[in-house]
């Protein structure tokens, strides 16, 4: 089917870094990444990490199928490229670090990437990987709570009649350790949503931008989706978001 979000614009993208990025960042500092790294930001998006990856010292490769929206920063250390993870080729013992965060849940060959991005590390060198895991994402609020459940349930059956893997963040340990790597370890993060706040703004773009896939016959109405994408924008409404969950591991020492 593809990525679902392939099309997809900048305030999603935008969304996304507000809400994502202090964890990331977080994950990112336990690895040292310093001057003379090469690092590999897969799946790049607007290009936030990869620029915090540069401001550290590191020479960074950002890669995405659309590039349009990705700012490589003014360090001049981020190199910009159009690229699918896939089909396209990616040097070998290359990178220090590699990093993905929310591109293996939406790839159905993600155990044939998973394989070229560790085949991309250098002796020694961290892969990461963040995926969602939706086994935490309930309603909160009593308002709306019905509305959730339902319309998250028919999301979910969506994305994964897409090929989607909205549990993947559950098996990144299993996957990094099949693959290959050593020391594998692995960290998630969960908040309470609340209506207009960067976690709702991120499901709010993310329904409208799906809506033709969510409604019609036996699906979602319009009148539903409507209805989440106000609640979206009332403080008073919250639900439990799903785990961001980041694993890792390294590739063996020569």
């Amino acid at each position: 089917m593809g990525y679902l979000f392939v099309d997809d614009a900048r305030a999603r993208l935008a969304a996304a870094e507000d809400l994502l990025d202090d964890g990331t960042a977080r994950v990112l500092e336990r690895f040292g990444v310093k001057e003379g790294w090469r690092c590999l930001e897969v799946g790049a998006g607007g290009g936030s990490i990869a620029r915090w990856l540069a401001e550290r010292g590191a020479d960074v490769a950002a890669t995405d199928i659309t590039i349009d929206d990705l700012d490589p920063g003014s360090s001049g250390r981020v190199e910009v490229r159009a690229h699918n993870v896939f089909t396209d080729p990616l040097e070998s013992c290359a990178f220090d670090l590699v990093h993905a965060r929310l591109l293996l849940e939406h790839l159905p060959e993600r155990e044939a990437v998973l394989q070229k991005l560790v085949a991309a590390l250098k002796p020694g060198g961290w892969l990461i990987a963040e995926d969602v895991d939706y086994v935490s994402a309930i309603p909160v609020s009593a308002l709306g709570g019905k509305e959730h459940a339902h319309t998250q349930a028919m999301r979910l059956h969506m994305f994964a009649n897409s090929g989607v893997d909205h549990n993947l963040g559950r098996a990144l340990p299993s996957l990094l350790r099949a693959a290959g790597l050593e020391g594998v370890d692995n960290a998630g993060r969960v908040w309470v949503m609340e209506g207009g706040t960067a976690g709702a703004r991120w499901f709010k773009i993310s329904m409208a931008h799906l809506r033709p896939r969510l409604v019609g016959p036996g699906k979602l109405s319009d009148a539903e989706v409507d209805r989440m994408l106000d609640l979206f924008d009332n403080p008073a409404w919250s639900a439990l978001s799903p785990i961001v969950m980041a694993a890792w591991g390294r590739c063996p020492a020569l």
